[in-house]
């Protein structure tokens, strides 16, 4: 059993057409100061962070762990029923005597009773190992992304940003991107990394800086031919 940590995203219409709203009103309105922008991908900067790895590693070796214990009980399983089916043969074998395959015949009885309560025990214990996983990761993925949003808010504010919109776009989940483009220019998607992994050490350490986020333009329209 492994566990992941992931990030999904949702199409923000809304907040999109805020954006715009924001930005109309801003050229409009002459004594008013123009919106300052800022775009990041926050995919990116989540499976890019430190912590999130170290989270990723946590849950492995949690789900590690319960794969051990569920191979153990599997294997008393196994054992329960081989003792069983070679009591229950022994039971119905008319070489044995009466009495031996009476004796046989009730040990075969027990050793199913106690298979079947195994059994149980391996269902039950299935069930809570994937709702602890499962609570466990929400708990780390919350957890990460609190810290990220901290970092975000506290260089947006240094900077002067007075928005920062996501335009991470993962592959893997096709969505009406949020940023539909950007050229680049005030993405801090490095800048946000690069502070997230100041203090990341041992094998979280990055080998490298974060390379910029490239131009992201919307995937053209399919067209009928």
């Amino acid at each position: 059993m492994k566990g992941k940590l992931t990030m999904t995203h949702s199409p923000l219409l809304k907040l999109a057409a805020m954006v715009l709203a924001l930005s109309c009103l801003a050229g409009t309105a002459l004594a008013q100061e123009p919106v300052k922008i800022a775009t990041i991908d926050l995919l990116k900067s989540f499976d890019s962070y430190w912590k999130t790895k170290l989270s990723n590693d946590q849950l492995k070796e949690r789900g590690a762990d319960f794969d051990k214990a569920r191979i153990g009980m599997i294997e008393d399983l196994n054992l329960l029923e081989k003792e069983h089916n070679s009591l229950n043969a022994s039971a119905q074998d008319p070489a044995n005597s009466d009495e031996k395959r009476s004796t046989d015949l009730k040990k075969a009885q027990e050793k199913y009773t106690e298979f079947k309560r195994l059994e149980q025990q391996v269902i039950e214990f299935n069930k809570n190992a994937q709702k602890t996983l499962a609570g466990q990761t929400r708990r780390l993925r919350k957890g990460r992304l609190e810290e990220i949003q901290e970092v975000i808010s506290a260089k947006a504010k240094e900077l002067g940003y007075d928005l920062v919109i996501d335009s991470s776009q993962d592959v893997l989940l096709p969505r009406t991107p949020t940023v539909l483009y950007t050229n680049g220019k005030n993405d801090i998607t490095t800048m946000i990394i690069d502070i997230l992994n100041k203090d990341a050490a041992g094998k979280y350490k990055p080998t490298e800086p974060a390379k910029p986020t490239p131009e992201k333009t919307a995937a053209p329209a399919p067209t009928n031919e």
